[in-house]
């Protein structure tokens, strides 16, 4: 019976020798997408088109629906069907999209001879060849991960294990990071890989060089008494509570104690204006959204106290021209959170809500930004 199934499944789904190659007009590079034959069709996975036609694509498993962003265009395939929408139209393709496993794949027709249809311009196929204008890609590629404190600045100490919140920063973001690289495809940058001191400065300065999209610090806090617990984002506002006033406060004091004192402090204050200037661009509403959406999936996936998405005038968030958030991940003088965060289960449930939190933004973020 097994053999059977097997055979049967080998005959629904090959892949053939054959492929679709496809050009980029005006430069050297060229692909090769291979065809697999479903029920003896000819179908391209988007896994492998993506990276090569920039589109975004979402997955709407609920109402089994595919939103496939190009050109600044969108279409909505239903899966199992041969229609798709674009526009006001409906189209049809003869061929249902397909799903396997995580993977949607869609009929060889809608590269040959649809998107030559909706793209004159951009899209043209002969001879086995699809030639193509050069994709824009505004979606998110860069992110940099800020593991707070480190080297002679341990950060936030636990009370009772004395756990450094320094060493906690740097857990959660490699793991973190490991997540963004393997998951999400995106490159991924830090502001240091190891025990080692950065300043607030030249961390916002690094995302910028690098011209990072996300630019994400991860702390832990702390309060003078051992009541307090719970996660909180922020992003980079004037302080609207007291309580963020006091995370503020703790956050950047690291100037005055490690970057040399008042006049080191100064220089940051003289950065105000970025405040008024980002009111006036995407990157306060972005940062918010951002803020919002790795608080909710923290709170759902560590179920962790809510302590909510807050503003704060953090000095390492000043400077960076990009959507940024800073995390606090939990309070190590509380003696129950302090337990957890030293733990690796939990650094890597952390890791994981928080990289759910940044693909949920990274989608609607790419979505609006290309098209």
């Amino acid at each position: 019976m097994r053999t059977t199934f097997i055979t049967m499944l080998l005959l629904v789904i090959t892949i053939s020798l054959s492929a679709i190659n496809i050009e980029i007009r005006g430069k050297a590079e060229k692909y090769s997408v291979a065809e697999t034959e479903i029920d003896g069709i000819s179908y391209v996975s988007i896994q492998d088109l993506s990276p090569i036609l920039k589109c975004i694509n979402k997955q709407e498993r609920l109402d089994q629906r595919l939103y496939l962003h190009i050109y600044g265009e969108t279409f909505i395939f239903l899966e199992g069907s041969s229609y798709y929408s674009y526009k006001i139209e409906s189209y049809n393709m003869h061929f249902p999209l397909k799903r396997r496993a995580a993977n949607y794949y869609l009929p060889k027709v809608l590269l040959t001879e649809h998107l030559p249809l909706h793209f004159e311009r951009e899209a043209e196929y002969k001879r086995g060849t699809l030639s193509i204008k050069q994709p824009v890609d505004h979606s998110v590629q860069v992110i940099v991960l800020d593991p707070g404190h480190g080297g002679k600045d341990p950060g936030a100490v636990g009370k009772a294990l004395k756990v450094k919140e320094k060493d906690v920063n740097l857990a959660v973001a490699l793991k973190l990071k490991t997540l963004l690289e393997k998951e999400l495809g995106v490159q991924v940058l830090m502001t240091r890989t190891d025990d080692r001191f950065v300043s607030l400065g030249d961390r916002t300065r690094f995302a910028n060089e690098h011209k990072a999209n996300l630019f994400i610090s991860i702390h832990a806090n702390a309060s003078k008494n051992s009541s307090p617990k719970g996660t909180e984002t922020y992003y980079l506002a004037t302080a609207m509570t007291s309580d963020a006033r006091a995370v503020e406060a703790l956050e950047n004091q690291v100037v005055e104690l490690y970057e040399g004192g008042a006049s080191a402090r100064s220089k940051y204050d003289g950065l105000d204006f970025i405040l008024s200037d980002l009111s006036q661009t995407e990157h306060l509403q972005s940062s918010n959204e951002l803020a919002s959406s790795v608080q909710q999936n923290l709170i759902a996936g560590c179920k962790a106290y809510d302590r909510g998405v807050k503003q704060a005038n953090f000095y390492v968030l000043k400077g960076a021209f990009m959507p940024s958030i800073l995390i606090e991940l939990g309070f190590l003088s509380n003696q129950e959170e302090e337990r957890m965060l030293i733990n690796e289960d939990y650094q890597q449930r952390l890791a994981r809500t928080i990289f759910e939190g940044l693909k949920r933004f990274k989608y609607r973020y790419d979505r609006i930004r290309n098209t």
